[in-house]
């Protein structure tokens, strides 16, 4: 195993986590339980860390996968630019969950920190979504023309 399927492997982990952590979040926040609020902003924590190692891990992919055939610099680079701006949004969202943690004892800090979170969080999912799209495109070249193969047809 290399680093870029390291980095392949570990960035399913906030795109997919997130948006259920999210949904945690959004759940507790409705029905007013404290534990579950917690439990998700605990959970938002953890995966804002897990994107470090997927951003870090995304230039050794790089460098393993930019002499492959079918892969373009372009789309590394778009890619790349995609990542840091998904990056500094998840770690916000990171770091918002920690301070609402950190005043949950004063319900009205609380919940205004509970929504800054929600909201961080869903402009995070999206960039995240964007970004994966485009990590896609990377070494996808099915996803780059829009071509479908269809069924039963020869694929040389």
């Amino acid at each position: 195993m290399n680093l870029a399927h390291v980095h392949l492997i570990l960035n399913h982990l906030p795109v997919i986590g997130i948006p259920l952590a999210l949904a945690f979040l959004m759940y507790g926040f409705y029905i007013q339980n404290q534990p579950t609020q917690r439990f998700a902003l605990f959970i938002l924590v953890g995966l804002a860390a897990m994107t470090l190692p997927v951003y870090f891990t995304g230039e050794p992919a790089e460098k393993i996968v930019k002499h492959l055939p079918g892969v373009t610099k372009s789309f590394i680079e778009e890619h790349e630019d995609a990542a840091l701006f998904s990056l500094v949004l998840t770690l916000l969202s990171g770091f918002v969950a920690i301070v609402a943690l950190w005043f949950r004892k004063d319900p009205k800090k609380s919940r205004i920190l509970n929504l800054s979170v929600m909201g961080i969080a869903i402009l995070a999912i999206l960039s995240l979504l964007y970004t994966a799209n485009l990590g896609g495109l990377v070494r996808h070249s099915e996803l780059q023309s829009g071509d479908v193969v269809q069924p039963g047809a020869e694929i040389k």
